[in-house]
This record gives C-alpha cells, structure tokens and sequence, in this order.
C-alpha cells in the first residue's frame, strides 16, 4: 500500500528519488589538512572518515576534486593500506547540481578483513601527484543478510506491500509480482526460512492478533479477516445489508483490547474516520472523526499495546503536519501538530511523514519534501508526543539520502530506510533521537529496480527491511 500510495500521490516522483539517491554529495567546507607539497584540494566525500562498512559488501566511493582542477587531466589511483586498487568509474545521474563536481566508482569490499584499514586517492597528473586525500574506514560483521524469496514469489520482481512481526519469532510480509500474481508468506524463525500460506487475496495491509487470528486490506480497501493464520480470509460485511463494510480502507491494526480491531478509512461523505470493529460479528462499536479535511489521508497506523499512532497526512494550510495518537486503545484520538525543522530546505515547507513508529512513549517519525523530494526530516518524541525533536537531515554529515521512507524503533534507537538507488546505503540507524544517522553499507540495493522501504522490528533483534525485489533480516547487534 505504501508504495501505491506514493505513486498514486507523486507520479513518477519515485522514479526521480530512485535516480537522485546517491552516496555522493557536495562538501560545503574546505576544512581539509593540504599537503603542502600539493597543488589542489580532493576530497572523499562517500564513505564517511572512520565509518563502519560490513564486510562483503558494495560501495560507492565518492570524491570531489577541486573545483579549479580539470579532472580529465588526471588520473586517479587508489589504495587500501597502500596496496593500488582497480575500480570502475560510474555514472552519477544529477539533478539541479547537487552533486556537483563529484565522481563515482564501484567498490566491493569482500577482500577486506574486518578492522580498521586506510583508504587513499590520489590524483595525477604527468607522473606528479596532484592531489590526495586519505580517510580510514572499519570493515565489520553485518548486521543484515539478504534473503532470497524468488522461488515462492515467482522471480525477483516482486513488491512488498506489508510487513507484520508478532512476536520475536512469527512474521509475515503480503506482497505481488510483476505479472500479477499475490502471496502471503509467513516465518517462525526470525526470517531465515518463509512459507507461502496465500496466494488468492492481493494484500495491501496485514495485522495479526495472534499466530491464527488476523485481518487484512486488499487493493482496492476492502477488509477481510482469517482465524487460520492467513491460510484462508473471509470479507468483512455489512451485518445488515451483506456488503463490504469498507471499501476505502487505508490500515488496519490491533490495539490491546481483545476481540477488536482498528480501521483507518474514509466513509461515504470522504471524511476520514477511525472504526473499532468488532472482529467475531463485524460490528462497528465506534468510529471517530480525526481529521475532517478530506483532502488529507490516512495513510498509516501501528499500535503499541493500549498506544497507537496515525500518521502519514498531507500538511494543512499552515504547512503543519499532524499525526494522531491515543493511549486508550483508540476511545479517543489526539491530533498532534508536527511543524517543520527550523533549518528546513524543502520547497515552499511542503514536508510528508512518510514512516512511523511507537513503542510506549517513544514516537519517532520520519519523511521528506513531497513536492519534490529535496530534503529528509526525523522527529522524535520520548514523553508520548508532548515534546519533539525535529531535524533536517538532508545534507548532514553521512546522510546522502532525499527522504526516509519508514523507520522502526529497536531498543534505544531506530533504523530507516530510503528509496535507495544501486549500490548506495538503504538503511540509516540513530542511537540518539535522530541528532545523527549512521549509514549501513551492508544494505546495498544491486540493481536498479531492487529498493528498500518498509523496515519493521520486533523487540531488539527480530527485523525485517524489505520493498522491492529484495529482502533482508537482522542478524545480530
């Protein structure tokens, strides 16, 4: 659903993140220690000084010669712990400059042995070196491996819709193929091994209660219900009249109250409405208006026990973003005005939360500029909403991404994920209320129709990050 609806609302706005997403960026300063023996400036601008790169994987080295350099002059040499290394010059795709002056090459890291090892470029020119910068990196274990679903999806061009952890064990992720074709799979292990238990109902959106009890959305919003772990739905009806009771339905979630389920949806006047739904004989015990503008979605919902956020609305006119948020097991709703980071550099302050999550009092919200996708901000409360911390990230140290697509919390901090292009980190993690994101080099997206956007986890050590045409688990802190 995730994906749908940002087509639906951005047109080809994803195509231009997937080509503008980069490891490489313009450096605003000249802080630089020259060897004054050298004529110029080079900076590597991708990776970080002294940042952790999992072992086997891809990198896109990046670096920024100096502006008064004619760089098809030179040659470029590089070296790890001073041994001369091959790599292959590719292509930046640029937009309006904002990688200007910067150089790619493809790095792969797989004969590197874990521990600290020093990068060095050096350009030259007739037999002088120029130009040189050196910075340390930090091969280690990952922390993620890719798992590979094409034998139950039918080849590697499939898409994630929805993905659903119940406990630290038991997950399930809802998705489709390029030629139509829909699955449901389920793991009881962590997600090393995934069975396929659906392939009739086309899933937008899954929650489960428990491992046999579970309710979904389908494409086109209608709501159905299992109590055989996925394997069979049954659509939810209108007690009166037999007719689906939705048909605008935009998530569905558990809170903690037994035999209930929530339904973010839109009723026939297009206002948008959270339902309480009883599951057993599909009465809606309640419904309340949060956001009557019915210009502005419900894109998304996730419950935490009693604690539940909605998320994922367009700004009002004040370009003010709101979310919802209960401690009642949705009695009531509380509309929360997210404003815009001070040091903003989106256009016109146009600014979506694209992702979500809630762990007691813990809120963290992420997202990007949805009118053209320039900048990314993270927001994170610890006292259940009534104090934030919002930042910009476009543009911060180690943060080479245009918006961040969905966030998950796992123990003091929370990963993100971006539509990432090829070989460029997918995956962020901030142990620090988002101050700072670290990029994870071990999530790398090989080609260019593979993208991770959704992340879930479970407690502390079950996670999974997903999207289009790949999939990874957390394998270790």
């Amino acid at each position: 659903m995730k994906t749908i609806n940002h087509l639906m609302k951005a047109g080809l706005s994803l195509l231009f993140i997937s080509i503008l997403f980069s490891g490489c960026k313009k450096e605003s300063d000249d802080s630089q220690q020259n060897d004054e023996n050298l004529q110029y400036n080079l900076k590597i601008t991708n990776p970080i000084d002294n940042y952790d790169v999992a072992l086997g994987s891809k990198v896109t080295l990046c670096i920024e010669p100096d502006e008064n350099m004619s760089y098809g002059d030179f040659e470029k040499h590089f070296y790890i712990d001073n041994q001369e290394i091959n790599l292959n010059e590719i292509d930046i795709f640029d937009i309006d400059n904002i990688y200007y002056n910067n150089y790619a090459f493809e790095w792969n890291v797989s004969g590197l042995s874990p521990g600290s090892h020093t990068l060095k470029v050096e350009m030259v020119n007739g037999g002088t070196v120029e130009a040189r910068e050196e910075i340390t990196i930090n091969i280690v274990n990952p922390k993620w491996e890719e798992i590979d679903i094409t034998a139950l999806t039918g080849g590697n061009n499939y898409y994630i819709n929805d993905v659903f952890l119940l406990n630290d064990q038991i997950g399930w992720i809802a998705g489709y193929n390029s030629t139509g074709s829909k699955f449901l799979l389920k793991t009881t292990d962590k997600g090393t091994t995934w069975q396929l238990v659906n392939s009739g109902l086309n899933i937008d959106k899954i929650a489960f209660y428990n491992e046999n009890t579970g309710v979904a959305i389908d494409n086109v919003g209608k709501v159905y219900k299992t109590f055989d772990g996925g394997a069979s739905y049954t659509l939810v009806t209108d007690p009166a009249t037999g007719a689906s009771l939705f048909n605008n339905a935009m998530d569905i979630s558990f809170s903690q109250t037994a035999g209930e389920y929530q339904v973010t949806a839109r009723d026939i006047n297009d206002n948008n409405k959270v339902f309480r739904v009883r599951l057993n004989d599909n009465d809606i015990i309640q419904y309340t208006d949060v956001m009557p503008d019915s210009s502005q979605l419900l894109y998304e919902m996730k419950f935490d026990g009693a604690n539940g956020l909605i998320y994922g609305m367009e700004e009002d006119a004040t370009d003010l973003q709101y979310i919802q948020l209960t401690t009642d097991n949705g009695q009531s709703w509380q509309g929360i005005p997210i404003p815009a980071p001070t040091d903003w550099l989106g256009g016109n302050n146009h600014f979506q939360v694209e992702g979500g999550a809630i762990a007691g009092n813990n809120i963290w919200l992420t997202g990007g500029d949805n009118s053209d996708y320039l900048s990314a901000f993270s927001a994170v409360s610890n006292d259940g909403g009534a104090t934030w911390l919002i930042k910009t990230v476009e543009n911060k140290l180690a943060f080479d991404t245009t918006s961040l697509f969905d966030v998950a919390i796992a123990g003091s901090g929370a990963y993100a994920v971006n539509f990432s292009a090829k070989y460029q980190p997918a995956m962020y993690f901030s142990d620090d209320n988002g101050n700072t994101w670290k990029p994870l080099y071990e999530v790398t997206t090989p080609t260019d129709n593979q993208h991770v956007n959704i992340v879930a986890f479970k407690g502390n050590n079950f996670g999974i990050a997903t999207g289009d045409g790949i999939l990874y688990r957390y394998i270790g802190n």
